[in-house]
């Protein structure tokens, strides 16, 4: 995840929900999924979560009580690692969360996924790595080298790795550390690429439970891109 946030918003979150209401609007008398009649649906779809996204989500998730069922529809590249942070900690409150990923969600949209207790995604989807970027280069490699910028470096490196460690730990208790272990050396991109997709059969091989989307998710996400050019 890239610490400085990047001005490059596909659609904002408030417009988001906005259009994510006129689209189930126009599809009420429509066949739906069920969960559509008993959760509350906060989209984020946008290039880059920055602090403005993550500011609009809390706020959208404050208003929903813990004990009421969440989801999350998510479609983004990752972003700032403070926003992101806040919106998986933020979801990790609610007692019934589903992440929802058509298509992609990486870096930051990763750590915000893995938050939430159920995930889906589409055949073809993909997560990424989870460790942050700074000045365009991994933080694990910045906090290694001599770099005016090290120290910044070397506590983003502690940090999250502390941070995917709980998740990892949450998300599948009942493994071996052993196996977590392996588990975070993935998502921490030990082995490939910051971008390096990471897919349905990976995530089921590591014994993360994945599971299928309506297609009407992936829908709702062309809609919503489509209404924001």
């Amino acid at each position: 995840m890239t610490p400085a946030s990047r001005n490059a918003l596909i659609l904002a979150t408030t417009g988001s929900v906005a259009a994510l209401g006129w689209y189930l609007q126009q599809r009420r008398t429509s066949a739906r999924p069920q969960p559509l009649h008993s959760a509350r649906t906060i989209p984020i779809i946008t290039e880059t979560i920055d602090l403005g996204t993550a500011e609009q989500v809390l706020m959208a998730m404050e208003r929903i009580p813990s004990d009421d069922e969440l989801t999350l529809l998510l479609h983004t590249a990752g972003g700032s690692v403070a926003a992101c942070v806040m919106i998986a900690t933020a979801l990790r409150r609610f007692e019934r969360s589903t992440a929802i990923v058509p298509y992609l969600a990486l870096s930051g949209g990763t750590l915000i996924a893995l938050n939430a207790q159920s995930l889906q995604m589409g055949k073809d989807a993909a997560l990424s790595a989870v460790d942050p970027v700074l000045d365009g280069v991994r933080v694990r490699h910045l906090s290694k080298a001599s770099h005016e910028r090290s120290a910044s470096a070397a506590e983003y490196d502690r940090a999250m790795r502390a941070y995917l460690r709980h998740t990892i730990d949450r998300r599948i208790p009942h493994t071996s550390a052993d196996h977590r272990g392996e588990v975070m050396k993935v998502f921490y991109g030990e082995n490939a690429p910051h971008e390096w997709p990471i897919l349905r059969i990976d995530m089921e091989m590591m014994g993360i439970s994945v599971s299928d989307p309506h297609p009407m998710w992936g829908q709702i996400v062309e809609e919503i891109r489509g209404r924001g050019r």
